[in-house]
């Protein structure tokens, strides 16, 4: 799982620490690229339905009130594209996941910011009245919006089998945390953007999608389904490794 170049089939950072909730998609982002890189470190599991991000030392650790969290010794990252550029930089030899020639990582940076500056957004205007409004349904204009943002996916995607070019990297895992999440809310229409959803599915067929996505996915969607908070008891057995997580199949072993 995950040998996409690192020196270490496995790599354990047991002074780094996660802070994370499966239900939000830039948290899987990181879940995802911690697996694809075979990297293990503490993870502590956080219930934003009970403001556990709002706690005065997460807070004192990001002001912004928001996840993930990365800390490694002193050091603190509080955003999912940063942490996974950072854990693959110092502690991998990923140059298929994050190239170090200047042209290629300038890719993965054009596809991050693009993640982080016109999906996410997409994401939050979508699912923010459903998980904290009473809305019971995305807004037309909100679904159309994403609809054009499929689309101009589906046009990046001509001609090559991934964002990046000819191999899978960091953005087309962080686009794939969104993207997943936000199919929940409109979904990827198979008649207008095929070459989307065909990317799509060779994303899910990588074994870190099932240990780092798929359980906080099927979590999100209940959540969207019911319109209430998901209470989820695994949140009461951290903290735990990456290694853990992937061990048991992205569910906890009984301690």
């Amino acid at each position: 799982m995950g040998n996409f170049g690192a020196k270490n089939l496995s790599t354990s950072l047991f002074h780094c620490t996660l802070w994370k909730s499966d239900t939000s998609p830039a948290c899987r982002a990181v879940m995802m690229g911690l697996d694809a890189m075979n990297v293990s470190l503490t993870e502590i599991d956080i219930d934003m339905d009970k403001a556990e991000h709002r706690a005065p030392d997460l807070i004192a650790m990001n002001p912004h009130q928001t996840l993930p969290i990365l800390k490694d010794g002193e050091f603190i990252l509080c955003d999912s594209h940063a942490i996974n550029t950072y854990i693959a930089s110092r502690y991998c030899d990923c140059e298929k996941l994050l190239p170090t020639n200047p042209a290629g990582r300038a890719i993965v940076d054009q596809l991050l910011h693009y993640n982080s500056g016109i999906l996410y957004p997409h994401y939050r205007s979508c699912a923010y009245p459903i998980l904290y409004e009473n809305c019971r349904f995305v807004m037309p204009q909100q679904a159309q919006e994403v609809e054009h943002a499929y689309r101009k996916l589906e046009t990046m995607l001509k001609g090559r089998s991934w964002f990046s070019g000819a191999n899978m990297t960091l953005g087309d895992i962080a686009i794939m945390a969104t993207i997943s999440t936000l199919h929940v809310l409109v979904p990827v229409d198979k008649d207008k953007f095929p070459v989307l959803l065909s990317w799509m599915f060779r994303m899910s067929k990588e074994p870190f999608y099932t240990t780092g996505n798929l359980k906080g996915l099927n979590e999100f969607t209940k959540r969207i389904d019911t319109g209430n908070g998901f209470d989820s008891k695994d949140n009461k057995k951290c903290p735990r490794s990456s290694l853990t997580r992937r061990s048991t199949g992205a569910k906890l072993a009984e301690t």
